[in-house]
């Protein structure tokens, strides 16, 4: 059975190439069939590899699948729609799956959704689901699928079907790594996240454990299991990467790496010693995410840098309690100050999350986000509007109380467009408090002198000498008088 695993080319629709790091998702599915004997398997990164519409549709054509499986967050549904349209139209015999988590979310949309060109969602985790799935479909057992767990189908009577939820998988070293030679284009077109500069090319992401037990009301993913990977497994895969493709930074996109438990801890600590013992921290720069809590430990910490972790990001997203509060982070600002402390002391980087827009927050609570923000010094911050995606609580509270604007899925871009209002603001209101703040700590007052400076170096910069000069004056008094507002 041949079997092609598509992320859609979104380029095609926002004007730029939204991916920055491999599909693991799809990775994960191919090596798991590669596993289990189904070798003819490719995953096509459309958007990295900027295929055109008609591109794909060539390739489709060409590769002709039996299995066409699509992955999609709820920003790209679109693009995801395309894809499917475009396949059914091609290959009117072969079947079209989805997953990802913004399918999971909304598995009847989708379904009845381009014609119901698509036949199946896998929902949540979807190794074993896929691979049962595709068995099923190997041996023409096309009749009845109810039986799979974790997924969702029209039945013959075009009503939907939901089957139970599947398992989480608990030995997550029994996944195998992700088939990074199964991809295209190869591993070298993948930049990363260049705005850090000790990240170097190439560069690799993977997890090392799964799930998050908390509960964030802006959160959609909803996988609440948390499991880990064993240290040896975890680093073997390092420095695989590292011999292999000659990687020289890794990104671990686990949820929370650091900061949920003090046995967690003890865990980081192997993961550290093992790199330290294979001599890996001599060649990678690692990158991962933390949660500000009180196990945030200065010795974990220590020996985290001791094996070239150099960055923690941090999802602060307020610096108001009360907001903090009202949307579930489970957080204490106490916390925040102390671990940004503790990882400077340690040799670590932090980067900051923050966002704007949440029900409930006011200017007040803008000028506490800003006091956080000096406060805690972070070395980065990454200021989000609000994107309230389907799935998470503070969608349901949008949608109940009429605050949101548009459904509109590329709206959900989290730099460009606010999608909603709330109480206490406009959507207008929100825009301008989120561009001060990132006029403010992102952007900064350098930002603009900068490009003052250079409009004096060339004939053309003189004439936008006027326009810059006046931009940055109006961003400059414009962050003045929002200050006001704070107090």
């Amino acid at each position: 059975m041949k079997i092609l695993l598509i992320n859609p080319p979104v380029f095609n629709d926002i004007g730029r190439v939204l991916t920055i790091t491999p599909p693991l998702g799809l990775m994960y599915l191919a090596a798991y069939l590669e596993k289990n004997s189904y070798t003819n398997v490719k995953v096509i990164d459309a958007d990295v590899a900027k295929l055109s519409w008609l591109d794909l549709e060539n390739l489709l054509v060409k590769e002709r699948p039996e299995v066409v499986g699509i992955t999609a967050s709820s920003f790209i549904l679109p693009a995801m729609f395309r894809v499917a349209e475009i396949a059914r139209r091609v290959l009117p015999d072969s079947i079209i799956v989805t997953g990802g988590y913004g399918p999971t979310k909304e598995p009847e949309k989708i379904l009845r959704t381009v014609n119901q060109a698509i036949n199946f969602v896998v929902l949540g985790e979807g190794e074993i689901t896929f691979l049962e799935l595709i068995k099923r479909l190997d041996n023409n057992k096309v009749g009845n699928f109810s039986d799979i767990r974790g997924l969702a189908y029209l039945d013959k009577n075009k009503n939907l079907v939901v089957t139970p939820s599947r398992e989480y998988i608990k030995d997550l070293d029994s996944v195998p790594w992700p088939a990074y030679h199964l991809l295209f284009p190869d591993f070298s077109k993948y930049h990363g996240m260049t705005f850090l500069k000790e990240e170097r090319n190439p560069s690799a992401t993977m997890f090392a454990s799964r799930g998050c037990p908390h509960r964030c009301a802006f959160c959609s993913l909803g996988s609440k299991m948390y499991r880990q990977r064993s240290p040896k497994d975890v680093v073997a895969e390092m420095e695989f990467y590292r011999n292999k493709f000659g990687v020289r930074a890794i990104q671990l996109y686990d949820d929370e790496f650091v900061g949920m438990s003090y046995q967690q801890n003890k865990w980081i600590e192997e993961i550290c010693e093992e790199i330290i013992k294979r001599g890996l921290q001599e060649h990678l720069i690692i990158v991962v995410q933390g949660r500000c809590s009180e196990y945030v430990e200065l010795e974990t910490l220590k020996k985290m840098r001791q094996a070239s972790i150099a960055w923690i990001w941090w999802g602060v997203e307020s610096g108001s309690q009360k907001i903090l509060d009202s949307i579930k982070k489970d957080i204490k600002l106490e916390n925040v100050v102390r671990n940004f402390s503790l990882a400077k002391k340690a040799g670590i980087k932090n980067l900051m999350f923050i966002m704007v827009g949440f029900p409930g927050e006011t200017p007040a609570d803008i000028g506490l986000t800003a006091k956080i923000i000096k406060k805690a010094k972070p070395d980065v911050v990454r200021i989000h509007i609000l994107s309230p995606y389907p799935g998470s609580e503070l969608r349901k509270y949008l949608e109940e109380n009429n605050l949101l604007e548009t459904d509109e899925y590329y709206k959900y871009d989290s730099y460009f467009t606010v999608i909603h209002h709330t109480n206490e603001m406009s959507a207008e209101e929100i825009k301008k408090y989120y561009d001060m703040l990132v006029f403010r700590f992102v952007s900064g007052y350098w930002h603009f002198t900068k490009f003052l400076v250079k409009s004096l170096a060339t004939k053309e910069g003189w004439k936008k000498l006027f326009g810059r000069t006046k931009r940055a004056t109006s961003h400059f008094w414009g962050w003045i008088n929002i200050s006001k507002d704070f107090s």
